[in-house]
């Protein structure tokens, strides 16, 4: 897995981006609180479902779901698109093809060792909308409903195999083939305010992630909030976070462990 040295600023996460896309356009974004956190669907966390299980959830979906599908006889991979989107736990696992969104999801969380990854599709097969996503043996890309309220989603579905009779996901970045197509942006953690702050004035905030009421709503409390990770003046918002990251300056390779506060593999 590539590497990148610590994201400390909007402008820094920039750079870095374009030189990971420069040379190949088709990459997706996720940002997550913690490196310890692996790149496995909610399916696989806690007790892990059995391809039977998922079955089933989803078969009760398209039985008393059926007024919230929005096409007649929807497809296995629509179902599964819009249960997961709604909240139940799948094998699917969210990107978007916005790295500032991704970035926003790794700084706007209480996970101490954010990072963003970016993930090269190119040698990744598309799961077509008619084929059966409980059958495949390596992760697919899924395809996008045309009809998304969430232009910038993307998904991917995982594989799962019986192994002495239970089943088991393999964590995206443990998957054979993948290692390369992977490169993790870490995040100062001590700068996420920071971030945040710099995300905001670039538009990027909770009405434009979530791009209905319930998202305008959340922005608007933070706005007259003293939550650190709203919105605040131009004069306080550096305060705290450049006294924070003088102190971070010499750091320099991800996965290291530097000082006490840290816990890196």
């Amino acid at each position: 897995m590539n590497h990148i040295n610590y994201i400390d600023s909007l402008s820094a996460f920039t750079v870095a981006v374009e030189n990971i896309t420069e040379t190949n356009k088709t990459m997706l974004f996720r940002g997550q609180p913690n490196i310890r956190c692996k790149l496995l669907p909610q399916a696989a966390r806690g007790h892990t479902k059995t391809v039977e299980t998922e079955a089933k959830m989803l078969a009760h979906i398209a039985e008393y779901g059926r007024d919230y599908i929005d096409v007649d006889n929807p497809s296995t991979c629509h179902l599964l698109m819009k249960a997961h989107n709604a909240g139940l736990e799948t094998r699917l696992l969210d990107w978007t093809i916005n790295p500032y969104e991704a970035l926003w999801y790794a700084c706007h969380s209480s996970g101490s060792q954010p990072l963003v990854y970016v993930l090269n599709t190119e040698s990744i097969p598309q799961l077509g909308m008619d084929d059966d996503p409980f059958a495949i043996t390596q992760t697919h890309i899924m395809p996008v409903y045309g009809k998304a309220a969430d232009k910038n989603k993307r998904l991917t579905v995982h594989a799962s195999t019986l192994i002495q009779g239970r089943p088991q996901f393999t964590a995206l970045e443990e998957e054979e083939g993948m290692h390369a197509a992977l490169t993790e942006l870490p995040i100062m953690p001590d700068l996420k305010v920071k971030i945040i702050q710099e995300l905001n004035e670039f538009g990027v905030n909770e009405h434009s992630i979530y791009n209905n009421l319930f998202g305008l709503c959340r922005h608007v409390n933070l706005m007259y909030d003293n939550n650190p990770y709203g919105w605040m003046p131009m004069d306080n918002r550096f305060a705290g976070a450049e006294m924070q990251g003088e102190a971070a300056e010499n750091l320099q390779q991800f996965k290291k462990k530097y000082v006490s506060d840290f816990d890196f593999d």
